[in-house]
């Protein structure tokens, strides 16, 4: 388990991942934007070694920048150490491109995770029960032509309350899908 690092200032755009290529680290590339401007080009050639920051024309100030606001930062910390279940945290003092290994690997996940999402919601009639996901084996969402009256009748065939996700607005039907798809809800 992993310290998350919480800052605004660092952020990535045009993030382009070559999984295929990822061994030992991530394969990418990106645009690393300091308050909002971009300021650098990122790459890692996904075999375990550093992350590569090239200063933008002109732009060789921000990022030294940059490298001071992220050396400011906590460090990260990684409960289980090394291998996962050591006794003792691994900590590791925070970098630019160690920040921008993080951001890369968040954005990835996340992508990762809201093509899943898309896909069920858009398949699956997906809701909520007794601390569950739960979702109707063979009933297609995209197929049901009166939504408000399926589920109302799917409401009253139950005897415990249901968050159905498909009433959500999409970011809460996401972070909800997201909390029990990945198991980390309390139970």
């Amino acid at each position: 388990m992993e310290t998350i690092i919480k800052q605004d200032r660092i952020a990535l755009k045009n993030l382009k991942v070559a999984q295929f290529a990822s061994e030992e680290t991530l394969c990418f590339t990106a645009t690393v934007l300091f308050d909002g401007v971009a300021i650098a080009q990122a790459r890692n050639d996904g075999r375990g070694g550093s992350t590569f920051l090239h200063a933008l024309e002109g732009k060789a100030a921000q990022l030294t920048e940059a490298r001071q606001f992220a050396k400011g930062l906590p460090a990260a910390r990684f409960e289980g150490g090394i291998t996962g279940q050591d006794d003792a945290p691994l900590i590791i003092d925070m970098t630019l491109d160690f920040l921008v290994d993080q951001l890369a690997e968040t954005q990835h996940t996340d992508r990762k995770l809201r093509t899943a999402f898309t896909r069920d919601i858009g398949n699956k009639v997906l809701f909520i029960k007794n601390d569950r996901l739960l979702f109707l084996k063979g009933v297609k969402l995209k197929t049901i032509v009166d939504r408000p009256a399926y589920f109302k009748a799917l409401r009253t065939r139950q005897s415990l309350p249901i968050i159905i996700l498909a009433e959500l607005p999409p970011a809460e039907a996401f972070a909800l899908w997201k909390r029990y798809a990945l198991g980390d809800h309390p139970s």
